[in-house]
Formats: structure tokens, sequence, C-alpha cells
């Protein structure tokens, strides 16, 4: 069986409006990031709740969003977790380990790096 990996991604993330602090718990939505060469587009945010990450590890908020992105020159969306760790100040999402990006490497993941062990 295979495993889900944490691939650590770098949004361009926005503060929300008073309007939308009524509906999430969250200060700041994602808007944008990069996974691997391609440049995916958060659409909508569906929703933000607390949450615990089961099959990597990691806790803060979970974004359901819906996401946007261009390959082999067509628009493909889809509904997708976004995760940002408030203790680590990380954003991240969970990837089955042969969907990772080729360029990442898993022995960067911060969740472990025993320097992060107090």
């Amino acid at each position: 069986m295979e495993k889900y990996v944490k691939v650590p991604v770098f949004p361009i993330a926005q503060f929300m409006t008073a309007k939308e602090r009524n509906h999430m718990l969250a200060p700041m939505k994602p808007v944008s990031f990069m996974f691997g060469d391609d440049e995916i587009h958060v659409d909508t945010v569906l929703g933000c709740e607390r949450g615990v990450s089961r099959k990597v590890g990691g806790r803060g908020f979970r974004f359901t969003c819906m996401v946007s992105w261009c390959n082999d020159d067509t628009e493909r969306t889809k509904e997708s977790i976004l995760w940002y760790d408030d203790f680590l100040q990380e954003w991240f999402v969970e990837v089955l380990e042969s969907r990772a990006p080729e360029d990442w490497d898993a022995a960067m993941q911060l969740s472990d790096v025993s320097f992060y062990d107090w």
C-alpha cells in the first residue's frame, strides 16, 4: 500500500475580509501556489476548519478549495485540500508518494527534521 507524504507548498496568501472571517477561522486564505512546475490557482475556498492531518501528521487549518491549473493546454479543475500548520507556520498538501513532484526531496519534510522535535 502506497503511503502519503507531506509536500510543502508556498502559496500566495491574502488576509481575509471581515465578511469572510465570519465564516472561516483562519486569518488568511490561499490564492495560488506552485506544485512542481504547475501553478495552481485557488478559485474558491469552500471551507476552512481546524483539523489534524492523520495521513502525514500536522495540525492547523484545513482549507477545502476548488483549484485549477493548465496541463497540456487543457484547463483542469478539482476540489483539493490545502493545510496550514499554524505551529510550524508552513503550508502543505497530502500527496501519494508516487505523485510528489520530481524536484521535491522527502528528506526535507519539516515534520521529519529532528530539529522540530523539542
